[in-house]
């Protein structure tokens, strides 16, 4: 079976076959001319010789050291250095000898020269406007007139303590409210130190007083307090000042003394 499928017969009235089944003989010259190629070429490779040399250190790791002294010799050994080393000096411009006379230079340029002054010359005044001296007559005593001063009128009528207010943090003086109420308490006199907090409408929630000696401040000037009326600040919801009280003599209103 496998000699008839190797071999195929060609049925009796049939064209020829398209293709040929025989394998073709091909020349035994190239092959062997080529295997002669690679061959010479492998042994050419295996003659090379490649030798391999470990580079020598470029740069020793050895240094001298050279100490010089603060002197003439010292100096001139510093600057052979820096003139012949791998890194040029660099110059300094305040080092160099020319520089203060180019400062003072710069600086006469610049320095505001004044104006001389020279006083404006006048005439003098006509002699008959210059008023005659009066000269003491012997034997008199003169005495220039005597002025006297001006005294303020004496304040009549019944007093009374007016309380003031002082800004000291959080507020100004032009916030500070104009309309202030009636004290009718007089006994709480002298200087008080308060902190106030308001809300947006400005009216007073809390008082507290700063007074260092831990003294509580009388109900009748917290009464008060909280009687004053602040701005109002819509955009805060609550804010805190330092405020101080004052009291200052003023005249009653009224007729009755208080």
């Amino acid at each position: 079976m496998s000699g008839a499928m190797g071999k195929p017969t060609r049925l009796t009235g049939t064209p020829e076959w398209v293709f040929r089944w025989k394998p073709r003989k091909s020349p035994l010259v190239p092959k062997l001319l080529a295997l002669l190629l690679v061959g010479l070429g492998f042994a050419f490779l295996l003659s090379l010789r490649i030798k391999v040399i470990t580079p020598a250190r470029s740069t020793s790791q050895a240094a001298s050291v050279m100490i010089l002294r603060n002197d003439a010799q010292g100096r001139a050994f510093t600057l052979k250095a820096d003139e012949g080393g791998p890194f040029p000096s660099r110059f300094e411009l305040s080092q160099w000898q020319g520089m203060a006379e180019l400062e003072a230079v710069a600086w006469e340029a610049v320095k505001p020269q004044p104006k001389p002054y020279a006083p404006a010359m006048q005439e003098l005044p006509d002699a008959t406007l210059l008023r005659p001296l009066e000269l003491a007559v012997s034997g008199k005593s003169f005495f220039p007139p005597r002025l006297l001063a001006e005294e303020p009128p004496p304040v009549t009528g019944p007093q009374r303590l007016h309380p003031t207010l002082f800004p000291l943090s959080g507020i100004t003086r032009e916030n500070l409210p104009t309309d202030l109420p009636p004290y009718e308490e007089m006994t709480e006199a002298g200087d008080w130190r308060f902190l106030l907090q308001l809300n947006a409408a400005g009216v007073v929630k809390e008082c507290i007083s700063l007074e260092s000696t831990g003294k509580e401040a009388p109900a009748a000037l917290v009464r008060w307090l909280r009687r004053v009326p602040f701005k109002s600040s819509p955009g805060q919801a609550a804010r805190w000042l330092a405020l101080e009280l004052k009291f200052t003599n003023s005249l009653a209103d009224g007729t009755e003394p208080r």
